[in-house]
């Protein structure tokens, strides 16, 4: 039972009008008090005698003093109420302008202040093994029932895109330390097109359209920059996985050649090792969690490395079944010598992560590309990974509610006019 001082609430609450309303909102604007003016008003845009003038005020509002993206979500719930209207589609346009490019960078934030901290290697490193997920599973999804097949599609479109914004840290990295402009240029429009390819990638599989392609050639993109920019540890890691494959001759992913990933990773770690090792050599001194790195062992890592780096390159010019098994012993022995962290026994992996991507410009995207796997296990083209049932499900019933076939262009960018007053169509 309700209270007196409830019901009191409640009558009270009722005798408001929204003229009421409305002028206690102009009173608001009058004194240039924004943040009140849009919070009184906003209930008045789904009444029925001020939804229009609520809808137009909140959309200048929201545009001058708040977010743009509710600016145009009220301009447009204004322009569905009177679509000819010369004033709403002048609103609706300004609201509009710009949004796109507002978007990207607040996409472009997001993304770099999620990334802060992190190696352009480790990122390259997570994204390659991301891709070679999504081209696996985008290999079968198709073949599913369609309900399930369109919401895998859904799954793996998300996947991409958000995949697609790794390549934003990494070109802010390759920009701050590329110092030949003819190489950075070169560079950065190799990055551009990646990220554009990755984003067309993600809405095809949105589409339920072959993004298989895409998708391949994107992983020969990340893995070509993974290469760039990899750590000496890393590149060992990605090293013992192609020379295990190479030996016991797996099936290709994505037509890589394993004897010659193995040989590019050897290249890339030592390249980079000198530098790797000093840096690594100066965290000693202040960090207690990090072994010391004797010369001694440096000068053998080196000296092994050479040695694996011929011994990699005969067996690509040759078939050779014993200078392979060589070569792993050789990536096996000089992983051993690497420092290991005193904490969890892995090698160390800090190294000034500031100075790991002296890029240079990437291989054709034709060249062959890496694959990660564990010691001495072939590693097969990855299945499609089990997802949540629950987030199954739930694709499933967002499926069953479209009709059989799939609509060719889910959204209608910029549109003025659409099924439903609350729906953003732009």
């Amino acid at each position: 039972m309700l209270s007196l001082l409830a019901v009191l609430l409640l009558a009270s609450a009722e005798t408001v009008s929204d003229m009421e309303i409305w002028n206690r909102g102009v009173a608001y604007y009058r004194t240039n008090d924004w943040a009140n003016a849009m919070q009184t008003f906003r209930p008045l845009v789904y009444s029925k005698g001020y939804s229009i003038r609520a809808a137009e005020v909140l959309a200048k509002l929201e545009y001058e003093h708040g977010d743009q993206e509710e600016a145009a979500v009220m301009a447009q719930i204004a322009l569905r109420a009177n679509p000819k209207g010369e004033r709403e589609n002048h609103n609706f346009t300004l609201a509009v302008t710009g949004l796109e490019e507002l978007r990207e960078n607040r996409r472009i934030e997001a993304a770099l202040n999620a990334a802060k901290g992190k190696p352009p290697g480790d990122i390259l490193l997570a994204a390659t093994k991301e891709v070679r997920e999504l081209l696996a599973e985008a290999g079968t999804y198709r073949t599913n029932e369609a309900a399930r097949a369109i919401a895998l599609g859904d799954m793996l479109s998300a996947r991409t895109d958000k995949l697609s914004d790794a390549w934003i840290p990494v070109r802010t990295a390759i920009v701050q330390s590329v110092t030949n402009e003819n190489d950075a240029a070169t560079i950065l429009q190799r990055l551009d097109d990646a990220r554009a390819l990755t984003r067309s990638a993600a809405r095809k599989l949105g589409n339920f359209e072959d993004a298989y392609p895409e998708l391949a050639q994107t992983e020969d993109d990340f893995t070509a920059f993974l290469k760039l920019c990899i750590l000496p540890p890393a590149a060992l890691g990605e090293d013992l996985a192609a020379q295990s494959n190479a030996c016991i001759q797996a099936e290709t992913v994505n037509g890589r050649d394993w004897q010659q990933e193995a040989l590019d990773y050897t290249r890339a770690f030592r390249m980079r090792f000198p530098e790797w090792a000093r840096n690594y050599e100066q965290q000693a001194q202040s960090d207690t969690n990090l072994v010391a790195f004797t010369e001694e062992d440096q000068a053998k890592i080196s000296a092994l490395a050479t040695e694996l780096e011929k011994l990699q390159l005969g067996c690509v010019e040759r078939e050779s079944a014993p200078e392979r098994g060589k070569a792993l012993e050789l990536v096996r022995e000089i992983r051993e010598l690497m420092p290991k962290n005193r904490q969890n026994g892995k090698s160390g992996q800090d190294g000034n992560s500031d100075q790991d991507c002296e890029c240079t410009p990437p291989p054709e995207a034709d060249e062959p590309n890496g694959e990660e796997q564990t010691e001495d296990k072939q590693q097969e083209p990855s299945e499609p990974e089990d997802r949540s049932e629950r987030e199954i499900e739930a694709l499933l019933k967002k499926a069953e509610e479209r009709n059989e076939e799939h609509e060719a262009e889910k959204k209608a960018m910029m549109r003025k006019a659409g099924p439903s007053r609350t729906e953003r169509d732009w």
